[in-house]
């Protein structure tokens, strides 16, 4: 795994593939290494540029890192490393989840290094479904999944990891925090992938996303789940090839 120093720490990432870049970030409590499937679905037309976030897999691991100050952090953290991996030109940024918060907030701070953004799964501000929906899949999730997530993060770390998302989480809620904070400043085509039935994401949190950002697009599954990326990989691959290559990036 490679290794880019930013103002928080390190950030681990790993490529594949050639061609055009693609920076791919992952979701809470994942790992770079853990989207390798879904980066080779792009590794035929891109070098895809997957990213650890802070506190994840290989990346630093800051003191105040799960505050309400989380998805600031990770925004400045992405920042560095996109200035630092494409210094004269800009790459399309795919973010799941927290990856894809991440992404809007790294916008902020490098504009000319996003050519584009994929967005699945991404609210404004944390709801009380979304707290709902934390507190649920932790209470819920299976010894095999704890110990996968253990191989990922270390034995010591992955509690802490685990806790730290769900306190960050539950800050930035009782805070109001706008957790995207320069949408109507963003200039990039935009497309956000939204699920029906999403319990981390209400319908209204991803419309005031689409709404805010003047050249977004929205692609609804009324029935699927959280990230639509995992329904029809298939097609959410054409989908986002289709973007790609329409928008001429």
């Amino acid at each position: 795994m490679n290794a880019i120093s930013t103002r928080h720490g390190k950030v681990g990432y790993i490529t594949m593939g050639k061609g055009a870049p693609l920076v791919l970030i992952h979701g809470n409590t994942y790992t770079a290494a853990m989207q390798e499937r879904l980066a080779r679905r792009f590794a035929d037309e891109h070098e895809v540029f997957c990213i650890d976030l802070l506190g994840h897999g290989q990346s630093a691991r800051p003191d105040n890192l799960f505050s309400r100050h989380y998805f600031a952090m990770q925004g400045e953290a992405l920042a560095d490393v996109l200035a630092a991996l494409f210094p004269d030109n800009a790459a399309p940024v795919f973010g799941m989840s927290a990856g894809g918060i991440s992404a809007l907030n790294a916008i902020c701070h490098q504009p000319d290094r996003i050519a584009a953004l994929i967005l699945d799964g991404v609210f404004r501000r944390v709801s009380e479904a979304t707290v709902a929906a934390h507190h649920h899949s932790r209470a819920t999730i299976s010894s095999t999944w704890d110990r996968y997530m253990r191989s990922q993060h270390g034995d010591e770390w992955w509690p802490h990891l685990r806790d730290g998302v769900d306190r960050a989480i539950a800050e930035l809620h009782v805070s109001g925090t706008i957790v995207a904070p320069c949408l109507k400043k963003i200039q990039v085509p935009t497309l956000i992938f939204q699920g029906g039935k999403d319990p981390f994401v209400p319908n209204d949190q991803a419309y005031a996303i689409v709404s805010a950002i003047p050249q977004a697009h929205l692609v609804y599954d009324a029935k699927a789940g959280h990230l639509v990326a995992w329904r029809h990989p298939d097609a959410f691959r054409e989908r986002v090839r289709h973007f790609l290559h329409t928008d001429q990036l």
